[in-house]
């Protein structure tokens, strides 16, 4: 039985990965190194290749482009109108309009609606949380 080593992807490398995810096109090594706030485009070339060892990252003719790894744990968040965000937060949404709607259709009692809410706010937590640390990678 092989085990996978952990990948792990912070600071810069983590910053550059998000920028490809964000865009969602091939993007050359001057234009992730100017939007990562990378000093040298050397350095900006290295990340990218790391990424592409790692397997976060294709390598085209066009320039790189960022590829979901499912094993990492970066696969919680998703890419959506040109935003990452961790994949709760859409449930949460969902979860929320629904009680809502529930709420004022079916007139429900409060413990029902208490027992629903739980969840729900469970999701907003564990989302908040994940955008502040993303926002810590990012930054």
């Amino acid at each position: 039985m092989s085990r996978k080593k952990a990948m792990v992807i912070s600071g810069k490398l983590a910053k550059v990965y998000f920028i490809l995810l964000k865009h969602k096109r091939p993007m050359g090594v001057r234009e992730v190194q100017r939007l990562a706030g990378i000093r040298s485009p050397s350095s900006a070339k290295y990340y990218l290749d790391k990424l592409v060892e790692l397997g976060f990252a294709e390598k085209n003719s066009e320039g790189y482009i960022a590829k979901i790894n499912k094993e990492s744990l970066l696969s919680v968040y998703m890419s959506l109108l040109g935003s990452i965000i961790p994949r709760s937060i859409p449930y949460a949404v969902f979860s929320t309009v629904l009680i809502i709607t529930y709420s004022i259709l079916a007139k429900p009692p409060l413990d029902c609606i208490i027992i629903l809410t739980i969840p729900t706010i469970l999701l907003w937590l564990e989302g908040i949380r994940l955008i502040r640390l993303i926002r810590r990678l990012t930054d």
